[in-house]
This record gives structure tokens, sequence and C-alpha cells, in this order.
């Protein structure tokens, strides 16, 4: 134990003596996030920081339900293709300044500007021109259909209409940002005392590695608990993040380390909250030797995923869908079987010996349970086919980076829900989706996500989603959907109203300490 507490002393991951005073809530970060540019920001590290330092004109409350933030109203046509948002009038960045309909006009351009990079810049495609102005058919941004005709007034014209679009502007890629500090600070905008923000809290300070802290926003619109101060420690090891909440150094825990799950179940900090995540392996389809089909679908065959819960300890629910349990297209009858000797079968008939396979590379985050889980893969590919498998664990910024170089066999991550929808799932693996890195493109696929967008019919959408999810995991094995899983986590008796909602949006604007 001693050198465990002069590894985190040494590490800085222990409250210092001059932490803020008041009523302090500290939480768990799992990484550095990559960045906390809303607009760029892609990964799940990132979520617990942007959703309570920023808002957007609605906002997810209880049932999944979309609701007013800082729009207070917004009309639909009766075509479904036109959005007009109404501004709350005396909403105020974090420094005073009035929130104004041309600061999410500004953003949204931002967003769709290829210079920028977003990963989620396919997700406003359906807006009028939008595409067509990121891949440079288009100049004028002004003849995208996004306007600010006056500071109170925000209007969107959709190409066509789409049936979950409402949900879009709750996602934090869509936030306002402020053009003038962009353009003053450049990069430096999202550092502590550059940054403005309109959600309940700022960025006080930021220390690499170490931890985030928070500090209430004088300015906020809404309505507050008595949280002033909230710290994010960046912990990456399980067994230190497990035993700075026994010492009372955190309030709330999320990825506990699988062995202390079984140990904690019966534990009254204990909580359970509903998410709609889906764990999965993504083949890098362009890279031989798994840009065979065959092979593809003879690793989907070769894993036995009901023996996940044992091994993880955390109520996983093992799944070939790659769309989670409570969403529509869910099916379990999604997926190939697990079948070794189908498998083997295969590989056989189609002259592929695994024994004359290279080795595969499989790309993992360092983390206690993406470990453990990759460690059973490699042991069940070598059982079962006699495929040598090579697990290769990095930090999360390098993970991600690898991902994108699109430098190994295949990769473990995870999809969680920005929008409780199918197509936020599926459309994933579309062929302009930012968020593709599987390597693998069909046109079919694509205009099949596309149709299903528009489509009025419930039940139509609906099978069509279950024919895209056929192409995807089945047909092409371009992924493996392994489990879902619910969010556990420790929470200590002094908070209360603390929420972690089932897109895992950590919100503590109404929480409060005792």
């Amino acid at each position: 134990m001693k050198n465990l507490l002069f590894s985190l002393i040494a590490a800085g991951m222990l409250i210092p003596s001059d932490a803020p005073a008041g009523n302090t809530f500290t939480f768990r970060l799992l990484s550095e996030p990559e960045t906390l540019d809303w607009n760029k920001a892609h990964t799940s590290v990132e979520t617990h920081l942007l959703m309570n330092l920023m808002e957007g004109l609605v906002q997810i409350e209880k049932g999944l339900k979309v609701a007013p933030a800082i729009a207070s109203s917004w009309k639909i046509s009766k075509d479904g293709k036109v959005y007009t948002f109404k501004l709350r009038r005396g909403v105020k960045w974090s420094d005073g300044a009035l929130v104004k309909a041309g600061d999410f006009y500004e953003s949204w351009k931002r967003l769709l500007t290829p210079a920028t990079a977003a990963s989620y810049a396919y997700m406003l495609f359906d807006v009028e021109n939008a595409e067509k102005f990121y891949k440079g058919e288009i100049k004028d941004f002004k003849e995208v259909g996004i306007k600010a005709p006056d500071d109170h007034t925000f209007e969107v014209r959709l190409a066509r209409p789409v049936a979950y679009w409402i949900y879009l502007p709750t996602f934090w890629v869509t936030f306002p940002v402020r053009k003038d500090l962009i353009e003053k600070h450049g990069r430096d905008w999202v550092r502590p005392g550059k940054m403005v923000t309109t959600g309940p809290f700022t960025l006080a300070s930021h220390e690499l590695e170490s931890k985030i802290i928070l500090k209430a926003n004088p300015h906020y619109y809404g309505r507050r608990g008595n949280i002033d101060t909230a710290v994010g420690l960046i912990v990456n090891d399980d067994a230190s993040a497990l035993a700075l909440y026994e010492s009372g150094k955190l309030d709330f825990l999320v990825d506990i380390m699988t062995l202390d799950l079984k140990r904690l179940a019966a534990g009254r900090d204990l909580k359970v909250f509903p998410y709609l995540k889906t764990v999965y392996i993504g083949y890098v389809a362009k890279n031989a030797p798994v840009s065979s089909v065959v092979l593809r679908q003879a690793i989907s065959m070769s894993i036995d995923k009901s023996k996940i819960p044992q091994i993880l300890h955390g109520q996983q629910t093992p799944t070939g869908s790659f769309v989670p349990v409570g969403m529509m297209a869910y099916s379990s009858k999604t997926g190939l079987p697990y079948d070794p000797a189908r498998a083997r079968a295969q590989l056989k008939k189609a002259g592929i010996d695994p024994a004359k396979l290279p080795r595969l590379s499989f790309l993992i985050p360092n983390w206690d349970k993406q470990i453990t889980l990759a460690q059973y893969i490699q042991s069940e590919l070598k059982k079962n086919l006699g495929l040598n498998v090579d697990v290769s664990p990095y930090d999360h910024k390098t993970f991600r980076a690898q991902m994108n170089l699109f430098s190994h066999s295949f990769y473990l991550v995870s999809w969680a829900a920005d929008y409780p929808d199918p197509d936020n799932f599926l459309s994933v693996f579309s062929s302009f989706s930012g968020n593709n890195r599987t390597g693998w493109m069909d046109a079919a696929y694509d205009a099949l996500v596309l149709k299903a967008r528009g489509m009025q019919d419930k039940k139509a959408r609906e099978k069509t989603y279950g024919e895209l999810q056929k192409i995807l995991i089945e047909r092409d094995a371009a992924i493996l959907p392994l489990y879902h899983e619910n969010n556990i986590a420790l929470v200590r008796p002094r908070t209360e109203g603390v929420v972690l909602n089932p897109l895992n949006y950590l919100i503590l604007k109404n929480a409060r300490v005792k």
C-alpha cells in the first residue's frame, strides 16, 4: 500500500493541499482528453467534460426526450425540412457576452469546413448543400441551409425529412463557438483562461495527464446544484482509481477493474446506469490477410462470446447485433454464430491455411478491461483456428492515432449512442463517415443508410436497418459485435442528483454534495 500511495503522489493523482475550497465533486477520467475543442472531439473521454462545460440549442432529458436548452422553443415545417429555433434572451457566455444565433452559425460552418478535420462533419450532411460544401463542390457557405437571420433565430433547412434529426443539436459538435476568440487565440482557445463556455461550469485548470478542474459558471442561465468545483482526476490504472475512491479522494468512479466488480457487487455504493453501448472488433479490411471476407467471417465464428460476462464480471450481454438492446432494429438473431468447425471448414474450402498466415496485430487501448478481453480473444483464435495474434496495447491518444493510420489487422473499441437512433450506429461504417476506421466501404450500404433516414414508416425503417446489419456483420463481416453493457459506477453516498444517462453524459448541473 505504501508503494501504491507513493506512485499516486508521483503521478499527481491525489488532490493537492491547495485544492479549491467549497463544495467539490471529484470524478475519474480514464485518460487525457484528445481535445476539448467540441467541434473536433469524438471520443468518450471528452464526454464527461464537454457536457458540463457546454450546452447547445436543445438537450436530452429523462426518458431520452429532447427538451429546450439555449433555444427556448422550435418549430418544424409541415414538410419536415425546416427547423426554426428561437434562442432565449439574455443567455450569456461565461465571459458575460450574450449568446447569439451567429455563434451557432459559426460553429456549424466550422464543423463543415474540411480544414477543421472534424470526425463528425458528416452528422450535418442532411442539411441542404452541407455535403457539397464539405466536398468543395460549393464554395459559398451562404448556399448551405443554415441561417441566422437575427440574434435570436437559427434556421436549418434539410435536403429531405430525417426522422431523428431533432436529436442532432443535443450533441456537442453542434454547440456554439466564439469566432472572435478562436481567431484571437488560435489553437489555444480551448486552454484555461481563454475558453468561454455556455454550460454550468467553466474550465479553471488543465494539468496534462493529471487533472482537469471545472468551476461553477457565474453566468449560467439555468438552475444549478451546490457544486462549486468539479475535479476530473486522470487515472489510467483501475487499481489506482479504486484506491482513490476507497480513500475518499473520488466521489464518482466508472470503468472499475473487472476483478474488483465481483468483490464490490454487494456494496451500497455500486450503481447501475443504462447505457446504449456496443463493444466490438473492427477489422481493417484493406489490410491483408483480413482483407479476406472468409477469414473475417472465420474469426467472427471462433470467439465464444458467452464467456465474456464470466471474464469481465460487469453484467455484459453478449451480442451479435451492433445496434444495442432497447433500440429499434436490435435483434438477438443478428450475427454469425459461434461455430469453430464451420469456420475451419470455410477456410479450408477457400484454400486458406491459418498456419501459413502472418501474425495478426490486435490494437487495443491499455485499460485493464480491454487487456483482459484481448488476451481471451487471442487465446480463442489460437485454440480454434491456429491463428497467431499479437496484442498491441497503447495509451488512449496513441491508440486513436493508430486507428487513424489503419495500421493493424483489427482493433477493439466501443461505440455508444450520440443520439438514440440506429442510424447513429449503422451510419458509422458508411463511406462518408469520419468515424469509419475499418477501410471497408460499400456503395449499396451507403445508399441504404441514406434511404432509411428519410423513411416515415417505422416498420420499413426497422426492416432496412436489419438489412444493413446483415451486410455489415454477416455478409461482409466488417465488424464483430461482442457485447452490450451498462455503466457500472461507484457513487459516494454524500452526492445527490448525479445523472449518468444512457448516452454516457455525466450531468452535474443539478447535483449536490453534502
